[in-house]
């Protein structure tokens, strides 16, 4: 699939995705007057970055399941997420029905920030419920996992800017050199095949093939990454991981590949491409699991994981599934 910028892949700068919430709000609350409806018309029509963040707010699939109980102690909500779409009024019903209070503006789009909304509507390339490949810089290919985003500058300096969830880029020697950002720092490559994710407060990085050179966002810190390796890496600290326990590149093929992993770390990792809540028993955490599990059914690779380890495996509701001992 070939990327090419266009309208339905133009930038929305921050500023417009948040008066488009506030007035997605103002109007579904059911308080907007005449003269701000006439307000709104005007707003929308004054500019076509107006009516596309707009046009990307009614289609965002983004929407919020039960509130589920995680123990006797006290309630969790959990913010699942679905296949169908559901529209922003009977979002922010759950919403109000969840949290037991009526929404603010500064509250949803607190929410919203949370869920990724404000990455979506400012993306040039995004994912929801499924994988996706792009070529990028004319000649390099890019994979994003689920529920990923990202910005992309092919004008500057082939950069690309990951806001959220995973890639997978496979840089070609003929494109010019590419700068990879993310929020905890800066990779250069060219002709390398590298896996990274972005966390809150760090990002994961595995380099399959060539050299990439990463600078942290915070200090001088600087890292030249060898294929083969994996990192944790921190605005102002880095840490290498085993690289032979987990491939985090494996979702590609449409697999979960794990060689002697934590049950606890496996099921995490799991846990990204299932709905709901999956957990294992304590006792269980440190139990290891190796093996290659295709992803399309999720609730085989739980049974097949229960059986391999002498445990048993629970479903407390469809989305609550835990691996219990027998």
């Amino acid at each position: 699939m070939n990327f090419r910028l266009n309208h339905n892949q133009a930038h929305i700068p921050e500023h417009i995705v948040q008066q488009a919430i506030r007035w997605q709000i103002k109007i579904e609350s059911g308080s907007i007057s005449e003269a701000e409806q006439a307000h709104f018309v005007k707003w929308r029509s004054a500019d076509p970055l107006h009516e596309l963040a707009c046009a990307r707010l009614l289609h965002l699939d983004k929407a919020f399941s039960d509130v589920a109980v995680k123990s006797a102690g006290y309630a969790r909500e959990t913010l699942q997420k679905t296949d169908h779409e559901i529209d922003n009024l009977q979002r922010r019903r759950l919403l109000k029905s969840a949290l037991g209070t009526t929404l603010s503006v500064a509250g949803v789009a607190f929410l919203a920030e949370q869920q990724g909304v404000r990455h979506y509507l400012s993306a040039d390339l995004s994912t929801r419920n499924s994988r996706e490949e792009f070529t990028v810089f004319k000649n390099s290919q890019l994979w994003l996992n689920r529920h990923s985003t990202v910005e992309i500058d092919e004008h500057k300096s082939n950069s690309i800017t990951l806001t959220q969830g995973e890639l997978f880029l496979k840089t070609a020697a003929i494109d010019a050199p590419v700068q990879l950002h993310t929020a905890h720092g800066v990779f250069a490559t060219q002709n390398a095949e590298v896996f990274v994710r972005h966390e809150a407060s760090h990002a994961i990085v595995q380099v399959n093939k060539g050299l990439l050179h990463y600078s942290a966002a915070a200090g001088e810190n600087s890292l030249s990454l060898q294929a083969g390796s994996t990192y944790q890496l921190f605005s102002n600290k880095q840490f290498s991981l085993n690289s032979g326990v987990f491939d985090y590149s494996s979702w590609r093929q449409n697999l979960l590949t794990a060689r002697a992993m934590p049950l606890a770390d496996f099921l995490h990792e799991l846990a990204r491409y299932r709905s709901g809540h999956i957990r294992c028993h304590p006792s269980l955490n440190d139990t290891l699991i190796s093996g290659v599990f295709q992803l399309s059914d999720t609730d085989l690779i739980l049974s097949t994981v229960a059986q391999s380890v002498g445990a048993k495996l629970n479903y407390l509701t469809r989305f609550w599934a835990e691996i219990l001992p027998k």
